[in-house]
């Protein structure tokens, strides 16, 4: 077999997989099992900042995060690492979830302000985090699209 160099798209894509992996195992999975070690961790917002309906709505993420975008994304890395086209598809699938997911969160917190119980005032951090999976998202299903063949050849 024949040892073809990586293009560096493949290191960013896969990088930024692994480190969405990493940010929600520890944020989005916590959740549904120690709400309040994620929020200590930084990693979710407390029951005082977006009230007790937004930590079940957190949590309903966390579990659908942990059901479907976890496995897309291990499965994603596993099929680029391994050179197979299937990886391409599950990573286009993690691209739009990325972009899609991060479009929720953006406009549930525009609704949200205001709304009584809830007092979230997301900083600047909050839209540099959304605005790299933004990115990611789009930029990496475009990448994907176009020239996602040099993933895996």
């Amino acid at each position: 077999m024949k040892f073809t160099p990586r293009p560096f798209a493949f290191w960013v894509i896969t990088g930024f997989l692994l480190v969405s992996l990493i940010l929600l195992l520890t944020g989005q999975t916590m959740a549904i099992i120690d709400y309040e070690l994620a929020v200590a961790l930084g990693l979710q917002e407390s029951v005082d900042d977006i009230g007790q309906h937004g930590v079940q709505v957190n949590r309903a993420f966390g579990t659908s995060d942990t059901f479907v975008y976890i496995p897309l994304i291990i499965f994603s890395i596993v099929g680029l690492a391994r050179r197979k086209r299937w990886g391409l598809y599950l990573s286009a699938a993690v691209m739009g979830i990325s972009a899609y997911w991060v479009m929720t969160i953006a406009f549930m917190m525009l609704y949200l302000a205001g709304v009584p119980g809830y007092y979230l005032e997301p900083g600047i951090e909050y839209w540099i985090f959304m605005g790299a999976f933004m990115v990611f998202g789009v930029g990496g299903l475009l990448y994907l699209v176009l020239h996602g063949d040099r993933l895996i050849t």
